[in-house]
């Protein structure tokens, strides 16, 4: 099994050259236009996708040579993973089916055009349409692109199990016309199904499970936040996602929390959240600690991960270092067009905080 992945890690090491640096996000954060940034990306790497993007202009450019570039990546990745891992990295990069079908779902519901929502899909052709990995193909999104009704898009993709999941919801979105359980119900099925399957394989992948549970562990505590900070009338455990690492005791007692202070008071041990909790109380936002608990969950696993033995932990590395290029870039270029101030920028930027 590990001599299997000794060509793929002297390929993903090549490739892994080409990534973007600190020095990089930092010299980004001090771009200000769309022209800017297109100029920037084309000089480190990114000419083959601006090219392809050339139907576009300004930001929706960066946005699509992006989602192509992550594209290209997953598939490359794709390439060289083993035969017998392929199963387990197509099940992990289903996340971008679920982040596509959450994208069509709220454009319909907002009454989008489809050139609106073309634009935000995770591409794998010039077309900015298709997957390059999971189960929905190119023609499947351009059938869901298509369709008007989310009641469509769910009997569409029930074959693929995404409907299954979404349809002991519709009731509620019918009565409410809140997508809020649907989008959840993406999020239940897909974690549900990596923990499966990456539960018991080689017996070499522990830290990817455990990335998988925190995860889900800092879901949950965002989810929590954001109820306690925005007042929200719904029951909160009805959106908690089960599987995590946190005890279900202790989820229970963040719920009971009275305020953003107690949450963070009880998380302390677990992960810590200092600059972000400062930036909370100057500011008010809750983006800060988001931003400081992804960052630094990112780089605990690709550093363990990297440092594994050959094996599936290093592709997933990979696949990490991809996922947060690609946040980087969109958070950073949308963030400058819309005049978010630098602190912000950097507080939320996985490569530069």
């Amino acid at each position: 099994m590990l001599n299997a992945y000794g060509l793929p890690y002297g390929s993903l090491k090549v490739t892994k050259t080409q990534f973007l640096q600190r020095k990089d996000y930092e010299e980004m954060s001090r771009l200000f236009t769309p022209a800017d940034f297109i100029s920037y990306l084309g000089n480190h790497g990114y000419m083959e996708e601006i090219s392809a993007s050339s139907d576009y202009k300004g930001l929706d450019m960066i946005d699509v040579s992006n989602n192509i570039h992550l594209s290209k990546m997953n598939r490359f990745v794709l390439s060289v993973t083993p035969q017998n891992g392929k199963d387990l990295i197509v099940s992990y990069l289903t996340k971008w089916d679920i982040q596509n079908i959450k994208t069509i779902l709220v454009s319909k519901n907002l009454n989008l055009k489809i050139e609106e929502t073309k634009i935000h899909l995770i591409s794998s052709s010039n077309s900015q349409l298709g997957i390059f990995a999971g189960l929905l193909d190119y023609n499947d999104y351009h059938n869901l692109l298509l369709m008007d009704r989310i009641e469509d898009i769910i009997s569409y993709t029930l074959k693929f199990g995404y409907g299954k999941a979404m349809l002991s919801y519709l009731d509620d979105y019918r009565k409410t016309n809140d997508l809020s359980a649907l989008l959840l119900s993406l999020d239940l099925y897909y974690y549900d199904m990596l923990k499966e399957k990456f539960r018991f394989y080689s017996g070499s992948e522990g830290p990817i499970y455990r990335f998988i549970r925190k995860t889900i562990d800092f879901k949950n505590i965002m989810t929590i936040l954001k109820f306690i900070e925005f007042g929200e009338q719904h029951n909160i455990s009805d959106y908690i996602l089960s599987g995590g690492s946190l005890q279900a005791q202790f989820i229970d007692d963040l719920i009971k929390s009275g305020s953003v202070d107690d949450v963070i008071q009880k998380l302390k041990g677990y992960s810590e959240v200092i600059k972000g909790f400062d930036f909370y109380k100057r500011n008010g936002s809750l983006v800060g600690i988001e931003g400081e608990l992804y960052r630094n969950m990112y780089w605990e696993f690709i550093t363990i991960l990297e440092m594994s033995s050959l094996s599936l932990n290093n592709i997933m590395a990979f696949l990490l270092r991809a996922e947060a290029e690609w946040k980087d870039i969109r958070n950073i270029s949308f963030s400058k067009y819309y005049g978010i101030d630098d602190e912000t920028i950097k507080m939320t930027t996985i490569n530069m905080g």
